[in-house]
């Protein structure tokens, strides 16, 4: 699961059969057709990169701790669980090792057309460098347990510090401004204007 692309979907159900029709018509209608479709997810990963470009969220400090009901699943009781509460405090760290830099190069719109999957996806691809594996869930993470080390190298310390949430709130957002998008190239692809 840590492998997989963050992705969510907006399906056609007939998006390789708008696809032949629009190869039909001509290659250069599908191909501008498929790029107006890369272009339907612009929105949210701008926004998504804002929430990313924002200033460092602090270090997460423990403050006490609360009692949460946790309904279980299925026919099982619903239980009471202790979560830890955190209060920011000021991010002392003053380097930067340009993750959230890799996390914003990675967001992109995908079209699929294929045989056994098609649709449109926004996906933040897995960052393949060295220390940055599966941080582009991490980071989508309210709180974040993290491994520090001491100057020595091999001690090895914890550290809790605040994530920055920028997956699901602008698709959320956006994603019917981009279904209405999609829907539009789609028409203006197969019934160009003027066409009877």
């Amino acid at each position: 699961m840590a492998n997989d692309p963050v992705e969510i979907t907006i399906t056609s159900p007939n998006l390789r059969q708008v696809m032949a029709e629009a190869k039909a018509i001509g290659p250069s209608i599908q191909r501008k057709l498929r790029k107006d479709l890369r272009g339907v997810g612009d929105d949210i990963i701008k926004d998504q990169r804002s929430i990313l470009s924002a200033p460092l969220p602090g270090k997460a400090v423990k403050s006490g701790q609360r009692v949460r009901l946790v309904q279980a699943r299925g026919k099982k009781k619903a239980y009471l669980r202790a979560v830890n509460v955190y209060q920011a405090e000021p991010a002392s760290r003053s380097r930067t090792r340009g993750m959230r830099t890799q996390i914003k190069a990675s967001l992109k719109t995908r079209v699929v057309a294929g045989a056994t999957r098609s649709g449109i996806s926004i996906r933040a691809n897995k960052i393949n460098k060295e220390g940055f594996e599966g941080v582009e869930k991490v980071w989508n993470k309210k709180i974040i347990r993290h491994p520090v080390f001491k100057k020595s190298g091999r001690e090895t310390a914890y550290a809790t510090q605040f994530g920055q949430p920028y997956w699901w709130e602008p698709i959320n957002r956006g994603q019917l401004a981009a279904r209405k998008k999609a829907l539009e190239a789609i028409d203006n692809a197969i019934n160009p204007k003027g066409a009877k």
